[in-house]
């Protein structure tokens, strides 16, 4: 289904292709770590190779005249036609074509991994302009321009949510170790200066920038633990100790030597931000708020997600039964009247 370019557009952000997504990172020069060893050129990568080609497809479905009407949307903000995986929701509409864009882009590699980008853009949007209403901040402002940034770029995110958490019987200001949790640890006329721990971030080697976001509920003992802000993957200060991504050169793993997915632990050690890329900085209360918002947007996406990867195993399913002489259809029917 095409996507037609409203009469109001202003024009369509960059919108790069897999190869385009892939020279791109080249741009960067993050300290990234697997295996005890650290990395040169994480596009270069063996053991990186099937996450980078599974973000790399998010980017190319984009560009199929048959998916360009769930892939493509146009932002409101700034009237330009973007990646949905881009995009702030408007409507239903929106929500119902990022699930069939996830499922699609699930179905060939078992995980989109960029959905989460879309999932945390719309959680922080909607808890920016809370913020605002309150504290009479700046938050949603900053987010907008933010938000244009990374379409305008076409930039993939990694979410650096969760934290090591250290003793999970205590609050954050509790711990022994204050960086089980990433904190601010000061603040400059310019910004904010953080370090901590997050950990399970997907995909985080091959990423443009990481979105940081708190993970729990606050008290007001918390608030230097509120935090959220955005962070590009080469920061200084930065260190990311990754996995492999799949089972990369293994001739066996047909599948899983071309796509995969890569998590890692990121390790903040005073990483400043400036303040147009700090969308919460203190204001505890509002943390259980935007982790919820998160995980709501996360486990919507995640209904299209399990199905499209169902749809991977039952087509695995059914190219084995044809492997070893079986009919799938046959199949079906015949356990179908054995079991009843």
């Amino acid at each position: 289904m095409n996507l037609p370019l409203p009469a109001d557009a202003v024009s369509t952000s960059r919108l790069m292709t897999g190869n385009d997504y892939r020279e791109s990172l080249r741009a960067y020069k993050p300290t990234v770590y697997v295996k005890g060893r650290k990395v040169e050129s994480v596009v270069d990568e063996p053991l990186f190779v099937p996450g980078v080609n599974a973000v790399a497809l998010n980017y190319d479905v984009a560009h199929r005249d048959t998916a360009k009407g769930i892939a493509l949307a146009r932002q409101r903000t700034s009237g330009r036609i973007v990646h949905r995986f881009t995009h702030i929701n408007q409507t239903s509409d929106d929500l119902l074509r990022k699930l069939e864009l996830v499922r699609l882009v699930c179905q060939e590699t078992g995980c989109a991994q960029r959905y989460l980008v879309h999932d945390a853009m719309n959680a922080i949007w909607q808890s920016t302009f809370r913020i605002d209403a309150e504290f009479n901040t700046e938050y949603h402002a900053r987010l907008q321009n933010y938000l244009h940034h990374v379409q305008d770029q076409d930039l993939s995110l990694g979410i650096a949510m969760t934290d090591a958490k250290g003793d999970r019987s205590l609050h954050p200001h509790q711990q022994a170790n204050p960086d089980t949790y990433l904190h601010i640890v000061e603040r400059r006329s310019e910004g904010i200066v953080i370090s901590g721990c997050k950990a399970i971030v997907t995909g985080a080697p091959y990423m443009h920038e990481f979105l940081v976001m708190p993970c729990r509920n606050m008290n007001e003992a918390d608030a230097d633990f509120a935090v959220c802000c955005a962070v590009p993957v080469d920061a200084p200060g930065l260190t990311i100790v990754a996995k492999q991504a799949g089972r990369p050169g293994e001739a066996a793993a047909k599948f899983s030597a071309k796509y995969g997915q890569s998590t890692a632990v990121l390790l903040f050690d005073r990483v400043f931000v400036p303040h147009d890329r700090v969308f919460l900085a203190g204001e505890w209360n509002q943390s259980l708020f935007l982790t919820q918002t998160y995980a709501t947007h996360h486990r919507q996406s995640c209904i299209a997600a399990r199905a499209g990867f169902g749809d991977l195993l039952i087509g695995a399913g059914a190219l084995m039964c044809e492997a070893n002489g079986l009919v799938p259809t046959r199949s079906a029917i015949c356990a179908t009247r054995w079991l009843s």
